[in-house]
């Protein structure tokens, strides 16, 4: 088993799920080690993904490549949601694992790097698997979604999890109780290729999720934010709100990224992606679970009780 620094001079093939831009964010400080090490990196992504990451590496090689079908639900019902589209998401895996192969032998990739999706692997390359969830957050009576989520992730050569080997950001998502070849390679935050900035007196909105949970997220924290407050989110949700000189899209990461770098404090959602931005930059915050979503529900509770109450920090 190998660590990202482990890799040089080789040719790498990294693709993420496209099911949030968290799968996004945390793959570009793995991205950015990679290339200073010597490799030649390939991204295989959707046209919304190569949006982002064309501004943080315009000069890597972008392959084509479809996201997965896949509608959340409104209720939070994870087991029922996959089974209602599993036929169409075992049509994509199977498509995946062909173009993959295709993709290897044409651009001679020696590791392959996949953000949570299972059908990102070859018999050609070495691939790896970067995921925090060793373990989803289902029902007993969802244990057969448990089951295909091992049985696919067990395949891969290796499992990077960026937590801590005692799953202190993660707790029982990250644990290896199933013996998997896993590498704990400790938290991954983009905001770790930059230098520090000094702080002001803003504070951050970071607006993620599907709409129907953003827009009350966002016109609740209208009612109690100073003129202080910057809110980051997509246009479309922003559309759905009065005109506000504090509402800054997304589209511009970049810029994005120097607001949140020098802000007083962080208000978000508790998605893991985030959680590992804010041990990065190690300021206050206050976080809340998106509604319905379970995985972000356990981590609101395990970091209220970790790091939270210790800290003194709102919830």
């Amino acid at each position: 088993m190998m660590l990202p620094s482990d890799l040089k001079n080789k040719r790498i093939l990294i693709s993420p799920l496209n099911w949030g831009m968290g799968h996004v964010s945390r793959c570009i400080p793995l991205i950015n080690l990679l290339l200073l090490n010597g490799n030649v990196v390939h991204l295989a992504v959707d046209d919304h993904q190569r949006s982002i990451f064309m501004q943080y590496f315009p000069n890597v090689n972008y392959l084509d490549h479809p996201g997965y079908p896949f509608r959340f639900g409104k209720r939070g019902n994870f087991g029922f949601d996959l089974a209602r589209q599993f036929r169409m998401l075992q049509k994509r895996l199977n498509s995946e694992v062909v173009e993959v192969e295709k993709m290897v032998i044409e651009h001679r990739i020696d590791v392959l790097i996949a953000d949570h999706r299972y059908g990102f692997i070859s018999s050609a390359a070495y691939s790896i698997l970067l995921t925090h969830q060793l373990n989803l957050p289902v029902k007993w009576y969802e244990d057969w979604v448990q089951k295909i989520h091992h049985r696919l992730i067990g395949k891969f050569d290796e499992i990077w999890v960026p937590d801590t080997e005692n799953s202190d950001y993660a707790g029982d998502l990250s644990r290896n109780n199933k013996g998997f070849h896993v590498n704990y390679i400790g938290h991954l935050s983009r905001f770790s290729i930059y230098d520090k900035v000094p702080k002001s007196d803003h504070e951050a909105v970071i607006v993620s999720g599907p709409d129907i949970y953003a827009v009350p997220f966002v016109k609740e924290l209208l009612e109690r934010s100073s003129v202080r407050t910057r809110f980051f989110a997509k246009d479309e949700v922003f559309d759905a709100l009065p005109d506000d000189a504090r509402f800054q899209s997304t589209k511009d990461w970049i810029k994005a990224d120097k607001m949140i770098l020098s802000a007083s404090k962080i208000i978000s959602r508790s998605g893991y992606s985030t959680l590992m931005d804010l041990i990065e930059l190690k300021i206050p915050f206050s976080i809340t679970p998106t509604p319905g979503q379970r995985e972000q529900e356990y981590l609101f509770h395990l970091w209220y009780k970790k790091t939270l109450r210790n800290t003194g920090e709102t919830v």
